[in-house]
């Protein structure tokens, strides 16, 4: 019986985020950790990411956006039109919504430190259970999107529903910064609600606005607001504003950004995030697909790909 080596993948001890632990307290450099990490997924899934290269050119590219501008730009709210499923997908959300708020799940955790303004009501296996959001999230569009920008087929590392109560609040993830998974990432982010300048929209740079201003892409830095607009200037500034199922897409790695800050209204979105199969900072995702309501002989090899299907 064959042995595929990506299974380990799936275990503890080859966790990126436990290794990358690991090494920190043995004092060895971030960029050094980033390569034994990268390094370790190579050599137990060899071939993999070449795989992947090749199979892009099977893949359709972006209908909702200019896949050239966006490799340039690294974000871009998309053509909702053009994305098959997101007014489905955002109603299946809202759905969700209501249902959690009757089961008492529609709380601020004590001790969160991002509670007041940011909480993950549900995510994974939860949320692409429902058909919509699974439809949604494994459309050709976003799948296309993904893979053409990464020049490989991506792996689906997370799913998150997030919830932004009322705050007054700007501290965290509320003020400018990068994400530091990976050197590039790419998250999709579906609006539930209607989402105006009062609801704490996603704002954003574009990537060549950013580099300009912050050079540093420690997941830990934060830039106020003077720090960017006295050099990118307001009109730089990006707000993923719009009805119930719009849609943005962000390579938050690449793009300063943040959001639920200042909200009169709640806000809700439905976040997902795709990475290269080599993130150092991502971890494998462990997809159930007894779970999502699927078998893996109604998957295709890409989709199978994406959700690290073995």
């Amino acid at each position: 019986m064959a042995f595929d080596t990506r299974t380990l993948l799936r275990k503890p001890m080859a966790d990126p985020i436990r290794m990358q632990k690991s090494l920190q307290r043995f004092g060895i450099p971030r960029s050094l950790r980033d390569t034994i990490v990268v390094g370790t997924k190579s050599v137990l899934a060899p071939g993999e990411e070449e795989k992947r290269r090749r199979k892009v050119s099977e893949v359709a590219p972006p209908k909702s956006t200019p896949i050239d501008t966006f490799q340039s730009d690294g974000a871009a709210i998309l053509a909702s039109d053009l994305v098959p499923g997101a007014q489905e997908a955002a109603g299946a959300m809202g759905d969700l919504f209501q249902q959690l708020k009757g089961a008492g799940r529609v709380t601020k955790p004590d001790g969160h430190r991002k509670a007041d303004f940011l909480v993950r009501l549900a995510g994974d296996e939860e949320v692409m259970a429902l058909k919509p959001v699974c439809n949604f999230v494994l459309s050709d569009e976003l799948i296309g999107l993904a893979s053409h920008y990464f020049g490989q087929v991506p792996v689906l590392s997370r799913v998150d529903f997030w919830w932004s109560p009322p705050n007054e609040t700007k501290a965290e993830s509320q003020m400018y910064h990068y994400d530091g998974e990976d050197k590039s990432q790419l998250k999709v982010i579906l609006n539930v609600v209607d989402v105006d300048e009062n609801t704490g929209p996603f704002t954003f740079l574009t990537a060549p606005a950013s580099s300009t201003i912050a050079k540093t892409r420690r997941h830990s830095a934060r830039l106020d607001d003077e720090a960017v607009e006295s050099t990118a200037g307001r009109d730089a500034i990006y707000r993923l504003i719009g009805p119930k199922g719009t849609v943005g897409a962000v390579d938050t790695s690449r793009c300063l950004h943040y959001g639920s800050r200042g909200n009169t209204r709640e806000r809700l979105i439905l976040m997902l995030q795709f990475t290269r199969f080599l993130a150092p900072k991502a971890s494998f995702p462990n997809w159930d697909l007894k779970a999502l309501g699927m078998r893996p002989e109604e998957l295709d090899e890409t989709r199978k790909m994406v959700l690290n299907s073995i």
